[in-house]
């Protein structure tokens, strides 16, 4: 039985990365990674950590722990479908319903093969798989060469759990955070068309079925009943409305993307769906935006929202799309929030819930200021 040695990082009273202890470039690559949210004082401090780890200054980080690695470990699976020995990091994320392992895998001499994701519940096995099948998609769509997303490697099982293989986006230190509030409309109206599917009314849509789904699978609650009667009024306020049909990513933020050599990167496409209406990535964008800056409120919404409104525009279509936005993500998060760790979505779910209310209106104008 062999033992793997892994840093934690940045202590042990505060995890956030495991690094391996005995591949110092795979450990100083692991922090790396940067994204168009990232602030300069944590890009500086990221390559600083890199370069420390890259020197072997083990001292400077004392916390480890010590695995017992048997055969068939997961480590010796992910090097049998990239047909290497490889090494990986592991990413600690904050508990939330949707949590799930993230690895980096590299070979012996430290050089980013793969990114790695596995469920473990019933919630984070959807999402790989949903995760997975987006990834096959994308790779036939044709998606124009300056938006760069993953390419799927393999996708199965290990110790139960549903398992992906991806390929790693090399990202770049060069993010110009203050740009994160340029919203990438170009980018999100080409992903739009590449699955443009003509006009509808948004209850004529398959992301009309999601939703009505999500509500119907809610516990009976005072909160359903509001979302229920919520997407009655939008639905009579919509449905003499087409709106152009296409896809967006489901959760495309300044921190699931990045920019290099012209190109736009963008990863985490679990959310991913076609059959929406164009412009609820750039609502999903501002919004998220907004309240990582400002805190989740319904002002923060709002303003959100006014920064997703391209140029200016109030027209009634627009805030028909807004207003379709509210519906899709109020459903998703109070599904969230009622599933394993949902406390944490519960607040935001129930500011999104408001947002809506507010947005339709008493008397069912599903685009009501």
């Amino acid at each position: 039985m062999d033992e793997v040695e892994l840093l934690v990082l940045p202590s042990r009273q505060s995890p956030r990365l495991l690094v391996p202890a005995d591949n110092p470039l795979a450990a100083a690559r692991a922090m790396l990674r940067f994204s168009a949210a990232l602030s300069g004082p944590d890009t500086v401090k990221r390559v600083g950590v890199s370069t420390l780890l890259r020197g072997r200054v083990r001292t400077v980080f004392p916390d480890r722990i010590v695995v017992a690695e048997r055969a068939g470990s997961l480590r010796e699976h992910l090097g049998d479908v990239l047909g290497e020995p490889v090494d990986f990091s592991l990413g600690l994320g904050t508990a939330r319903a949707n949590r799930k392992p993230v690895l980096q895998v590299f070979d012996r001499r430290g050089r980013s093969l793969a990114f790695v994701k596995f469920g473990g519940t019933p919630v984070t096995d959807a999402l790989v798989e949903a995760e997975a099948a987006s990834l096959q998609r994308l790779g036939g769509a044709g998606l124009p060469e300056h938006l760069e997303v993953p390419r799927l490697l393999h996708v199965g099982r290990w110790g139960g759990s549903s398992l992906v293989v991806m390929t790693a986006l090399h990202t770049v230190l060069w993010q110009r955070p203050s740009r994160q509030f340029d919203l990438p409309l170009d980018e999100m109206a080409l992903l739009h068309g590449a699955f443009g599917d003509g006009s509808r009314p948004l209850p004529e849509m398959p992301l009309w079925d999601t939703m009505v789904a999500a509500q119907s699978s809610l516990a009976p609650s005072p909160v359903r009943d509001r979302l229920e009667e919520a997407l009655d009024l939008l639905r009579s306020g919509s449905a003499d409305r087409p709106l152009a049909m296409g896809a967006w990513h489901g959760d495309w933020t300044p921190w699931n993307m990045s920019r290099r050599r012209g190109r736009l990167q963008l990863w985490d496409w679990e959310r991913f769906e076609t059959g929406v209406p164009l412009g609820l990535d750039r609502c999903h964008y501002a919004v998220n935006a907004v309240c990582r800056r400002d805190g989740v409120s319904l002002d923060s919404v709002r303003r959100g929202l006014d920064l997703a409104r391209v140029e200016g525009d109030a027209s009634e279509e627009s805030r028909l799309v807004e207003t379709a936005y509210l519906a899709a993500i109020t459903s998703r998060y109070l599904v969230g929030a009622e599933s394993e760790l949902g406390d944490v979505i519960a607040d935001r779910s129930l500011v999104m819930l408001e947002a809506l209310c507010d947005r339709v209106g008493p008397q069912g104008g599903a685009v009501r200021g």
